[in-house]
């Protein structure tokens, strides 16, 4: 009775959905148009492909931001301005007619992203209790995931049918439901809160970092869930101009992959029953080596297809499922006082980690064999820390 007594009012798991997906969907309905931004704005590929880096960098430093701003004023004030910065950030990439004007257009609208992306966690865990949130974290992930799926489809549809450009029109739109939606539903679900203070802040921080099981587990999870970012950047490069797929077939290969994610994440709620964190998340990262190790291997020996790099990104997709909800629930549960601040940590570590796979993809002259690299090296650094943070060590 007390526990049920203690916990926030919970919101319908649609809107948080939405929320969470916000920042994700800008990212992956925007990957298949990367070669038609490129010629519009009369850059290379590299020079584009800093559009995603600094769109995930934005991500990470919005959400240091919003995990301990949250926990002082709310979660539902946060999230709408978060809302109303992202479709800004939205319309300025929509009219932006240069290189600059565009990426400046996708940090804006990356800052607002960040807040959903952060806080729909942050409120699952509100209004759950420690007992239901890794369920209820790994639903939110699971369900999430389909939008992201099938948004490089629909992305290199209207790039091949319109214009880049109407992508964060869509966007844009999609948002202004969101936020309509949030006026009305979202109920606040912070009942206790932590006055805002830079060196309060500092501290928590501070604690979070002391805290070896935390720092492992928040940065192994981290590096094992989304540096396969570096693949989004590189995928169509590889398959459209290496590998000859059609530019508007490449959404499928992109948004297909997602699937092994939200698998990843169903079977991640079904291992409670059957095994710890900590077990599991070793089993995940082993398979998740295994697939970038034979992704560089068939790209140095030059046997790469479309269907063995659909084949070998499924597998790590269904690793980096595993391994998001497993990571972020052990993570937030090591210093449940500091969720918020836990939260945002943790999200903004995942997205430094895409950030740099997406710029170090781009330094190579072959997108498929820095792909490889990156994706071994982030396999095997995510499993050691992952080692290092279990419980008793």
């Amino acid at each position: 009775m007390t526990d049920q007594a203690d916990r926030s009012p919970k919101p319908p798991l649609w809107l948080l959905v939405a929320l969470a997906s916000t920042g994700t969907l800008a990212m992956h309905m925007f990957v298949p148009a990367l070669p038609y931004a490129a010629d519009d704005l009369g850059v290379g590929s590299a020079a584009v492909q800093l559009s995603l880096t600094l769109y995930v960098l934005g991500l990470a430093a919005g959400q240091l931001a919003y995990g301990p701003v949250s926990d002082a004023l709310g979660r539902r004030p946060v999230v709408i301005a978060a809302l109303s910065i992202f479709v800004l950030g939205s319309l300025g990439c929509a009219v932006a007619q240069s290189l600059p004007l565009l990426l400046a257009g996708r940090l804006t609208q990356a800052m607002g992203g960040a807040g959903g992306l952060a806080l729909a966690r942050a409120i699952a865990r509100d209004a759950a209790g420690p007992e239901g949130s890794q369920r209820d974290i790994s639903l939110l992930n699971a369900v999430m995931l389909i939008g992201p799926a099938i948004s490089p489809v629909l992305g290199g549809g209207i790039a091949a049918l319109a214009d880049w450009r109407w992508i964060f029109l869509v966007l844009g739109l999609l948002a202004l439901g969101t936020l309509a939606a949030t006026l009305v539903r979202l109920p606040e679900t912070a009942r206790h809160r932590k006055p805002l203070r830079l060196g309060q802040m500092k501290r928590d921080f501070a604690v979070l970092g002391r805290n070896r099981r935390f720092v492992c587990i928040a940065l192994g999870g981290a590096m094992g869930s989304t540096t396969t970012y570096g693949y989004f950047a590189a995928a169509p490069f590889i398959l459209h101009e290496q590998l000859g797929v059609p530019g508007g077939e490449v959404g499928f290969y992109v948004g297909g992959i997602l699937l092994g994610a939200l698998a990843g994440t169903w079977v991640s709620r079904l291992r409670i029953r059957v095994m710890s964190q900590d077990a599991f998340l070793m089993l995940a990262g082993l398979l998740a080596i295994a697939a970038a190790a034979l992704f560089l291997a068939a790209a140095w020996v030059g046997m790469m297809t479309p269907a063995l790099i659909f084949a070998l990104t499924l597998a790590l997709m269904f690793a980096a499922g595993c391994i998001s909800p497993t990571a972020l629930s052990a993570a937030l549960d090591a210093v449940p006082a500091l969720a918020g601040s836990a939260a945002g940590l943790f999200g903004a570590g995942q997205m430094a980690c895409g950030a740099l796979s997406t710029f170090l993809v781009g330094l190579g002259t072959r997108h498929d064999l820095s792909c490889g690299i990156v994706l071994l090296g982030a396999t095997l650094v995510s499993y050691a820390l992952l080692r290092l943070g279990r419980s008793g060590g």
